[in-house]
């Protein structure tokens, strides 16, 4: 999934994700919950989700529960993570627990991201100001991404 977009939450909170990202997702169902870099909604299909985030819930043969940390990130990211099924008109219902983490208000354009694996949901300000505060290039960071991936 890739590219971005521009479009607007209704006046019921309901959000038409584009078409060309909806006809990559394997269901008509997503998982929604806060973004990871900061303010904003992601969208993750079920089964991506299930794999990405399993660690959390389930790592070390469940002993999990016994790490501060994963029990933190349980209660950051994964209890406000919650399936949205599409409309037929290819809208999701954006809770309001969520619209309200990320600035996004009723009737209020929204930029959305094709992040690969899943999606982003940002109110355009919180968006730019984040894109602001980096001065790294798209090289550096693909040549610190490299990096990492050769010493792993």
């Amino acid at each position: 999934m890739t590219g971005e977009y521009i479009n607007k939450v209704d006046e019921k909170g309901r959000l038409m994700i584009p078409a060309r990202l909806r006809s990559l997702l394997s269901s008509s169902q997503v998982i929604a919950t806060k973004g990871l870099d900061g303010s904003c909604v992601a969208l993750f299909p079920p089964d991506y989700f299930d794999k990405t985030f399993s660690f959390a819930i389930s790592g070390n043969d469940g002993m999990q529960i016994f790490s501060p940390e994963a029990r933190m990130f349980t209660r950051r990211f994964l209890s406000s993570s919650q399936p949205l099924d599409f409309d037929s008109s290819g809208r999701v219902n954006l809770p309001q627990s969520l619209r309200s983490y990320a600035g996004i208000g009723l009737k209020s354009e929204v930029t959305i991201l094709g992040m690969g694996n899943y999606i982003e949901i940002w109110a355009p300000e919180k968006y730019e100001e984040l894109m602001g505060q980096s001065e790294v290039s798209i090289s550096e960071l693909g040549q610190a991404l490299a990096a990492n991936k050769r010493g792993m």
